[in-house]
């Protein structure tokens, strides 16, 4: 299997991994600039394999957003250990879900 692939393959596990998380909405990959892992035959918005360490941008719908984000960390950890991969992950929340957020009263 090429890097790429591999590459490719990490990025949808982390993907998977911290959109299973409750309170995680979506992974953000628009903006000014897009976020996204390619390789050959696709790629995954908001996951950026680039650099030393992978991050992954998502947007929140529950608060507070700090367990939130831990969760996704502890996600993307375990499936970076699964993939044999010991590199340290980055959460961006890039984002708020409000029309998700419970009311305020």
């Amino acid at each position: 299997m090429t890097t790429l692939m591999q590459r490719g393959r990490l990025a949808q596990a982390l993907r998977d991994a911290v959109t299973a998380v409750p309170g995680v909405s979506r992974l953000v990959g628009s903006g000014v600039v897009e976020v996204a892992a390619q390789f050959p035959g696709g790629k995954v918005p908001g996951v950026d394999m680039g650099g030393d360490a992978p991050a992954v941008y998502i947007a929140v719908s529950r608060l507070p957003v700090a367990p939130v984000a831990e969760a996704a960390l502890s996600a993307a950890e375990q499936a970076m250990s699964a993939a044999g991969d010991d590199r340290r992950v980055r959460i961006v929340v890039a984002d708020l879900d409000v029309d998700s957020l419970p009311e305020q009263e």
